[in-house]
């Protein structure tokens, strides 16, 4: 408890007991105005040994009307009473006399200065010494009903929150699965039983931190929450506090908010004017922990003189926001689980029509040859004729493989059945193989594939993996690149090689770059473009185990370029 001066102003009767107090300021009141009065002293201090914890007490003085008309006699702080000072600035003198009586039980001590006639007396002493023995019942009582109404004060404080987390558990029971309308309730359920202004901030799918709730308690005050929602916490790496509580997954408590706390934390000057036009002087934030991961925060902000954040209101936040971090998690899994559900539906479905494909002509070659060979027993067909039908017939088996074996890999990933069979080899020879496979399928799309390499690219991998890589790839820029010249570049890196494909094609928006690498992801319909939507799958699991890494930059109408960054060597 910070160290409390009151000047206690003189009462008109000589003298008179202490009477029964309600509060420990008033029972010292009393006690310092009689002690004066009954020494006929200009000053009388009592100060109080601090509480537990505490590195000051309190202290009370009462200053005699002469002191007070002379004008040169102020309230002397506590640490001043006990040195014996509080003279003022005026005195010119030492005092005549000074006197220290202790109170009962190491309560503190009462300072006697400056006697009107004379020198302070043993007489003097025997009086304030049982002076002092009545007071310390009216203390000790006012003592104790000062814990008894913090108690209840704390108990009333408690059932409070209690009752708030029963409420906010019953609306997160009763809601939907839309976590954004539930947050939105839960906020406005905050205000103003803990806040007098509550931010819900949630991460999205990259990482950053988004505003999507704000509930104040002042109806007239819309057009600055307004303000506030353009105002999320910032970009990542800012100090801001909800920025760092989503980020670190640790709760913040700032129980004075001053200027310079807001210049340091907000990430603008208009960001500042926001905050200080809010008002608030304290403020709490939780993280939203789900799974040992951090999903957003939950922001608590004290505007009313009176609100001031504690320890147990800071355990009621962090209790609060698990549970809401359990419905926000529930709901992502949720849309998950539904978003797989439909994958995998759409993928059978591609599936059946992908490998269906290829059975068609192989079974009308299969069929005409039949029907040839069947007509008329005592004649041949043609070797060239017969060929040309088997080499029909090959191409619809080799792309059936193809997708049974894109299949087998699926597979073989989801169960963590890759093995590496790592050799030293070199990409560049592999890339020209790998363009000169593809070199039919270059023509039919129209597209010329050049080939650069800029140093070194030797390494030691998997070669028959690389080369999967390298299809996909390829094949990749092939069909979507709208007829437009598709480049392969291999650059030597160091300790790593870099191989960029880049294409002039449709490219790909950006909500869906983020899914393109799952399983069965796609970024257009497969109405229009077949394929199973496993090659950037088996892409990614295949360079990341490699302990490489693949990026994507494209933008709609203009191309994609996909990066393969490969370690040379199996890292140790």
């Amino acid at each position: 408890m910070p160290m409390e001066q009151v000047r206690a102003e003189a009462p008109r009767a000589d003298s008179r007991p202490p009477p029964s107090a309600v509060s420990v300021e008033e029972s010292l009141e009393v006690l310092v105005d009689v002690a004066r009065r009954l020494t006929r002293a200009h000053q009388a201090t009592v100060v109080l040994t601090p509480a537990p914890g505490k590195s000051k007490g309190a202290s009370v003085t009462s200053l005699s009307r002469a002191y007070e008309d002379w004008g040169g006699y102020s309230v002397p702080s506590a640490e001043e009473s006990a040195r014996g000072a509080g003279r003022g600035r005026g005195t010119r003198a030492e005092p005549r006399g000074r006197l220290c009586v202790p109170l009962p039980s190491g309560a503190g001590m009462l300072h006697l200065f400056d006697r009107e006639v004379g020198d302070f007396t043993r007489e003097d002493d025997v009086a304030l010494s049982g002076l002092v023995r009545l007071a310390s019942l009216a203390l000790e009582s006012a003592r104790l009903l000062r814990e008894e109404q913090r108690a209840r004060t704390e108990a009333e404080a408690a059932e409070q929150r209690a009752a708030f987390l029963a409420d906010a558990s019953r609306v997160l029971a009763s809601s939907s699965l839309d976590p954004k309308a539930t947050l939105d309730t839960l906020a406005r359920l905050s205000v103003p039983v803990m806040a007098d202004w509550c931010f819900v901030d949630l991460k999205d799918d990259t990482g950053a931190v988004q505003r999507t709730s704000v509930a104040h308690a002042d109806p007239g005050e819309d057009a600055l929450a307004a303000r506030v929602w353009d105002f999320p916490p910032g970009p990542e790496g800012s100090v801001h506090p909800t920025t760092r509580v989503a980020r670190d997954a640790e709760s913040v408590l700032v129980h004075d908010v001053d200027e310079a706390w807001l210049r340091r934390v907000s990430v603008s000057d208009e960001h500042h004017d926001v905050m200080r036009d809010v008002g608030f002087h304290s403020l709490l934030s939780v993280p939203l922990l789900a799974r040992g991961r951090s999903l957003g925060a939950l922001t608590f902000l004290a505007v009313r003189p009176s609100r001031h954040y504690t320890q147990a209101d800071l355990e009621t936040a962090q209790d609060l926001a698990r549970r809401a971090a359990l419905l926000v998690d529930n709901a992502r899994l949720y849309r998950e689980a539904r978003r797989s559900v439909r994958l995998r539906d759409e993928f059978l479905a591609v599936a059946s029509h992908e490998l269906k494909t290829p059975l068609t002509p192989l079974q009308l070659r299969l069929q005409w040859l039949r029907r040839q060979t069947s007509a008329d027993l005592s004649s041949s067909l043609p070797a060239s004729t017969v060929l040309s039908q088997l080499d029909v017939v090959q191409r619809q088996v080799d792309k059936l493989a193809g997708l049974v074996d894109g299949l087998l890999d699926v597979s073989r990933l989801s169960s963590g059945g890759m093995t590496l069979q790592r050799e030293d080899m070199d990409l560049e020879m592999l890339a020209r193989e790998v363009k000169a496979h593809l070199a039919l399928a270059a023509t039919q799309a129209g597209s010329q594939v050049s080939l650069f390499t800029r140093g070194d690219v030797k390494g030691s991998w998997d070669r028959v993996r690389l080369e999967q890589v390298l299809t996909h790839l390829l094949s990749n820029a092939l069909k979507y690149g709208a007829g437009q010249p598709v480049h392969i570049e291999l650059r030597d890196e160091g300790d790593q090689v870099l191989v960029r494909v880049e294409d002039a094609g449709i490219g790909i928006s950006p909500e869906y770059q983020a899914h393109i690498f799952e399983r069965f992801g796609r970024a257009v319909s497969e109405r229009h473009y077949g394929g199973l939507g496993l090659g950037l799958y088996v892409t990614r699991q295949i360079v990341e185990a490699h302990g490489g890494e693949i990026h994507v930059r494209s933008e709609p109408g203009r191309g994609s370029h996909f990066e393969v960054i490969l370690p040379r060597r199996e890292p140790a």
